[in-house]
């Protein structure tokens, strides 16, 4: 995310314009889940994706042209059914997702757009925020594209005061319900409107006590993830910016620096100093700070000498103490070298902060992912609900994925 942001600023501040096509909706099976983002820059670059790369050819081949009035919503269906009505040819889809995305693109004309100011917020300051984006609109007054952002006090910021006015009623649902899904409703005045609700998140952080070689794998996928990493070193010419582009690096002594890292409630600190008296020595403090997890390279038999040890100086670990502490960190995939350490690493705490027990998917009897929700909202509980629309009945920009054959 925090590449296709810059990606976006760099363009604007050259004066080009570039386009931003957001997953707003998937029904039945997608590669590409709602929130998943792709930016088109003038100069033909693009940074991020909206399917595994089966969508993206006609879409950028579409939609400079069909954005030039304003926002637009596409619909891929990738089902390979008979009966795909007058929207779909035949027989042209079967990508094996057996789904329909929608796909709102907007184009991003200043660095002031709602998109851009939020995910900036939500980076630079580490705050979630819910983003509401209208990808249907009957409403004269509220337009394809138009977003409120609400933060844990209200709203932030909105690119249409008729929207706030429209949505007022359903405020404490937008706050309330799960993270990602669809709404419909009624503005009041006899307009269907349909928008899409997520809940950014500021990237993962990850502090690293240490800075050898080893290191290196484990910045770079974090890196490639989009994380916030930050590297601590006692060695100047192991920890240095140049050695690490991109990441905070502090050095100097061991546990001055492990004061001085940003280490919050999501924040997982992960021990490569290969210094025992080194660990010895952080790791009060670490138990000490919010970090969510505190992982160690070595054994089982490592870990309980560092816990003697602890001991023997007089600190005992409580239940949750001991629960953060993860020894030898990592999912079991056999793994030897630096690279395979590394991916160990960074998919287990991928797998902890997605909820996942990080197994093979093969044997997993549950689908992959949750299903969206698709909501109906009343303003009071005398209004009733308007009916869902059939696919085959919205008037949405539909067209051929491009599968070579």
């Amino acid at each position: 995310m925090h590449e296709l942001i810059d990606a976006a600023i760099d363009a604007l501040e050259f004066g080009e314009e570039c386009i931003l096509c957001t997953v707003v909706r998937l029904e039945g099976s997608g590669y590409g889940q709602p929130g998943t983002r792709l930016l088109l820059t003038a100069d033909g670059e693009r940074i991020g994706h909206i399917s595994g790369g089966c969508l993206e050819r006609d879409l950028c081949r579409r939609v400079w042209s069909a954005t030039q009035s304003g926002a637009r919503l596409f619909a891929f269906d990738t089902r390979n059914h008979a009966d795909s009505g007058a929207f779909f040819d035949e027989g042209r889809y079967n990508t094996g997702c057996e789904g329909v995305v929608y796909v709102l693109c907007q184009r991003l004309t200043s660095k002031e757009d709602l998109f851009l100011q939020v995910a900036r917020d939500v980076y630079q300051q580490g705050q979630p925020v819910t983003l509401l984006t209208v990808y249907r609109s009957d409403s004269p007054e509220i337009n394809i594209g138009d977003g409120i952002a609400l933060g844990p006090e209200g709203i932030l910021r909105t690119t249409s005061p008729p929207l706030v006015e429209a949505f007022t009623p359903h405020v404490g649902l937008l706050r309330a319900q799960d993270q990602h899904r669809t709404i419909e409703w009624n503005d009041g005045k006899g307009n269907k409107l349909e928008a899409a609700i997520e809940l950014l998140e500021p990237p993962m952080e990850l502090v690293i006590l240490g800075a050898g070689d080893d290191v290196l794998s484990l910045h770079a996928f974090a890196q490639s993830l989009g994380w916030k990493v930050t590297i601590i070193g006692n060695r100047p010419e192991h920890a240095n910016a140049a050695r690490f582009p991109g990441a905070n690096v502090l050095c100097g002594d061991w546990r001055a620096m492990t004061d001085a890292a940003p280490i919050h409630s999501a924040t997982h600190v992960i021990l490569m100093t290969h210094d025992f008296a080194a660990d010895v020595d952080v790791i009060p403090t670490l138990l000490e700070s919010p970090a969510k997890t505190i992982g160690l390279m070595g054994s089982k038999r490592r870990l309980a000498r560092l816990i003697d040890a602890l001991y023997a100086g007089g600190r005992t670990l409580s239940a949750e103490e001991a629960g953060r502490l993860r020894s030898p960190i990592g999912l079991d995939i056999g793994a030897d070298r630096p690279e395979e350490i590394a991916l160990s690493i960074t998919a287990e705490l991928l797998a902890l902060a997605r909820e996942r027990s990080g197994g093979i998917l093969h044997e997993r009897s549950r689908p992959l992912h949750e299903r969206r929700s698709h909501q109906f909202l009343r303003a009071d509980a005398d209004r009733a609900q308007f009916p869902a629309h059939a696919v085959d009945n919205l008037q949405y920009d539909s067209f051929r994925c491009g599968i070579e054959t």
